[in-house]
């Protein structure tokens, strides 16, 4: 008997011990399951088909040239966010995929970094342009630093957003800087970029002062959009809209270069994720009477 009791006992312990594995390993499984719902992957994009023409009796084209696929990924590291983004650029059956807007990013509370194929700093505040153009559009005055090969930082103090850019890419080598702030109903910004703005490598650099106005009155949003390089014109940009239940009506005058360019543009709302378009514009010594029309569906 007392043998028997020694054996009962070891027994007992063994699958005590054997729960106490199970549940560590429990435990294991849940943290590791915590960590990866920490981290996600948002997939969207859009599909679009149009045909546009060329009023001068140019190109004219009926396909999916605009259909896009942005890849969003992101992480919580303690009170860090790592993030990045890449967007597979769709033209026509038949064409080759590019890939577009590839970067990568960190935001605390210090602000957010990018680097990559990412806005400037000039580009990360901008406003101005207030219409949903989808297909075509015109010419506008703006800011013109290369989007590519940038680490841009941007940070929000209240009303107040700033960024600043450096580019160590050959073709660009180019840096800028911008703000933007709200008052009433009103967002203005101010840009400043210094590089090789005007793409010869052969001149020296390129001095771009940009501001920016827009706002909102009811049904209707304005915007205006101007800059000046060295030793050039002043560009203006103007458009605006007027959104009424589906129906968005938007329109565009720019004098960029000394050539004028006028826009007018349609929508419609069908169902939640699809819109219905026509597009006209006129731009002086390029192209007459350019018309688009097209459904675009998001996702």
């Amino acid at each position: 008997m007392y043998v028997i009791f020694r054996i009962n006992i070891k027994y007992v312990n063994l699958k005590g011990i054997e729960m106490k594995l199970s549940i560590i390993a429990i435990a294991i499984a849940a943290a590791s399951m915590t960590g990866a719902a920490q981290a996600e992957l948002k997939v969207s994009g859009d599909v679009t088909v149009s045909y546009q023409e060329d009023g001068t009796g140019g190109s004219s084209s009926f396909d999916g040239a605009g259909t896009e696929v942005i890849f969003d990924a992101s992480q919580k590291v303690g009170n860090l966010t790592v993030f990045g983004s890449a967007t597979a650029n769709i033209g026509g059956t038949g064409s080759t995929v590019t890939a577009d807007d590839v970067f990568l990013g960190l935001k605390g509370a210090f602000g957010t970094v990018k680097i990559g194929d990412t806005d400037n700093g000039c580009d990360t505040v901008d406003t101005g342009w207030v219409a949903d153009d989808v297909f075509i559009s015109h010419d506008s005055g703006g800011c013109a630093g290369s989007d590519t090969s940038n680490v841009t930082y941007s940070n929000t103090r209240g009303a107040m957003t700033y960024a600043a850019s450096v580019s160590p890419e050959d073709s660009a080598d180019n840096f800028a800087v911008g703000i933007k702030g709200k008052m009433g109903p009103v967002t203005a910004s101010f840009g400043y970029e210094n590089g090789d703005l005007d793409g010869d490598a052969t001149t020296s650099d390129v001095d771009n002062v940009v501001l920016g106005l827009s706002g909102n009155y009811g049904p209707v949003a304005v915007g205006v959009r101007m800059n000046q390089m060295d030793g050039g014109d002043t560009d203006f940009g103007y458009t605006a809209q007027y959104a009424a239940g589906a129906n968005k009506f938007y329109a565009g005058f720019g004098d960029v270069t000394d050539q004028d360019s006028k826009y007018l543009g349609y929508n419609r709302s069908i169902g939640k994720n699809t819109i219905a378009v026509i597009e006209w514009t006129d731009k002086d010594k390029l192209v007459d009477n350019q018309v688009a029309v097209g459904l675009k569906h998001s996702f």
